[in-house]
């Protein structure tokens, strides 16, 4: 069967805020489809994709989400155009932000790719941006996509320095532990055997973050999805590792761009 090809700007998602500028086509959306439904697709354009809820699988990985794995909520991935993929949630109703552009003449194509480190904060704002977007307001979101695409054409490689596979496994202990109230670095060291220096340094190096950075990102992107869902926003606090609901308000805040009651009015 020939895959499908979806015209520049088009997913399997129905939209709910979208922000078109001469470059580029910015949209939150909802995932319409169980996988099952899902083609194999390519797209006119490239994109990137923020997945704001988990169970997002896509041809992009990396060591801590192997082949076929499905990425934790936050999860960031660059499909370079005309690639054929089946990108998609494992349930439908899954939440992401699509950010599409063509690429400029003579572009290399490349693979998809997990994108990490700063350019995981400029999506994150973007989401904020596009909620929040009013007529004048262009420029803002232009020189967040910007950012974004420039992060793709440079070399993001680390050949020479390689990830130690303690790294990957501190990941992933952010990832399952961040909803411990008062996580704190050090206990994650700990518990790998290394000094708590040494981690936040080789972190830093690898995924473009401090690890404490790291935990604070894990808990506002868990608490997106129920948020977003309709959870009472004093147990989403809670059961996200927050001290109270306020904390969470300032650091949902400080991360998306907006308020989780704001986030959370988008998708109704």
């Amino acid at each position: 069967m020939t895959p499908t090809a979806l015209a520049a700007g088009e997913f399997f998602g129905s939209r709910f805020r979208t922000v078109s500028l001469a470059c580029f086509q910015v949209d939150l959306r909802v995932a319409t489809l169980p996988p099952e439904e899902v083609q194999t697709h390519s797209h006119d354009d490239a994109h990137f994709v923020l997945a704001l809820d988990g169970g997002y699988r896509s041809l992009a990985h990396d060591p801590g989400t192997p082949v076929g794995g499905a990425f934790r909520p936050g999860a960031l991935v660059w499909n370079p155009a005309g690639v054929e993929h089946r990108d998609c949630f494992d349930v439908a109703g899954g939440r992401f932000l699509s950010i599409s552009f063509a690429p400029p003449p003579g572009a290399p194509r490349g693979d998809p790719r997990r994108l990490f480190g700063a350019v995981e904060g400029v999506a994150r704002r973007l989401v904020g941006a596009v909620a929040g977007f009013t007529p004048g307001d262009e420029v803002i979101v232009e020189g967040l996509a910007l950012d974004l695409a420039v992060s793709v054409s440079e070399d993001l490689d680390l050949r020479d320095d390689p990830a130690p596979a303690w790294i990957w496994q501190a990941h992933e202990m952010i990832g399952d532990l961040s909803s411990s109230p008062g996580l704190e670095v050090r206990a994650v060291a700990d518990a790998l055997g290394v000094h708590a220096v040494s981690l936040a340094r080789r972190y830093r190096r690898h995924f473009g973050k401090s690890p404490a950075t790291a935990i604070r990102q894990a808990r506002a992107d868990r608490a997106a999805g129920q948020v977003a869902g309709g959870s009472d926003l004093a147990m989403v606090a809670a059961g996200a590792g927050y001290a109270d609901q306020s904390h969470m308000t300032r650091e949902f805040t400080a991360f998306y761009g907006l308020s989780p009651a704001r986030y959370r009015a988008i998708f109704r």
